[in-house]
């Protein structure tokens, strides 16, 4: 559920075992000036790539990235590092979700969000126990990367599947200032109905890139969460990859990257 596509995952578990040993990046893959530059907290193992202090003494922006159910950080570290490239100013965020009980996989405990009870009836409408913990968590990591790079106008909220979801939850909710961007990847909105978009939330530009064959995350739920979000006056726009299944793939990778760009005038 939370991975990109298998040459993706190679790469990212590549670079994950290289860091975590000790022994560097280099002979996992080729040698790049963003790997030097990677930041990883073994405890909670919440990953940070710091901006290039060759573009500027300070950051332009922060991009938050959210892993899907099950995975972690290193899921999406190879993806992150490929933006981080392309834009040298901006500093990239990747949290773990707390190990948690989910009732889909039988109780057992892995990286969740929050929990998913059944793939088989409307996700939506599921009651996501544990969200709003994960929420509380996103909302102060977006009040210190705020703090780092000249508030929330400079601060893009990302994530893949559950985590897609769970920036849409929080992102949308923001009381105060709007985000410069939400992205959700193969997501939907949780618990649509039972909150509301806050007035500050509606000016943060939402993209839904979403996969035309996605068996787990039905592309219809896209189409639903962006009728739902122009219902409450949000910015919203969705993309849909024909043949793509739940994964992601280079055309959307790049269209993130341009989407970044936009949103922060880079």
């Amino acid at each position: 559920l939370g991975r990109t596509t298998l040459m993706l995952l190679h790469r990212a578990l590549a670079v994950a075992s290289a860091l975590f040993s000790g022994t560097g990046i280099q002979g996992a893959i080729r040698m790049s000036s963003v790997w030097d530059r990677v930041v990883i907290d073994k405890s909670s193992q919440f990953m940070s790539i710091p901006h290039d202090p060759a573009s500027g003494s300070q950051p332009s922006a922060s991009i938050i990235v959210l892993h899907g159910l099950g995975d972690t950080s290193q899921g999406w570290a190879d993806v992150a590092g490929s933006w981080a490239s392309a834009m040298p100013s901006v500093r990239f965020v990747l949290p773990t979700a707390s190990l948690r009980p989910v009732t889909l996989n039988g109780g057992m405990r892995m990286p969740a969000w929050y929990d998913i009870v059944s793939l088989d009836s409307d996700r939506a409408a599921q009651n996501c126990a544990g969200i709003d913990d994960s929420r509380a968590l996103v909302d102060k990591l977006i009040d210190d990367e705020a703090a780092l790079v000249g508030g929330t106008s400079r601060v893009i909220l990302a994530g893949f599947s559950q985590g897609g979801a769970l920036a849409l939850y929080t992102g949308l909710q923001r009381p105060d200032a709007a985000l410069a961007g939400i992205l959700c990847m193969s997501g939907y909105l949780p618990k649509a109905g039972s909150w509301q978009v806050s007035d500050a939330a509606r000016a943060s530009p939402v993209l839904l890139c979403h996969g035309g064959a996605d068996p787990l995350v039905l592309p219809d739920w896209a189409r639903r969460t962006l009728d739902g979000l122009k219902a409450q006056g949000v910015q919203a726009s969705l993309k849909e990859y024909p043949g793509m299944a739940h994964s992601a793939c280079d055309t959307e990778i790049r269209d993130a990257l341009e989407y970044f760009k936009s949103s922060l005038s880079l």
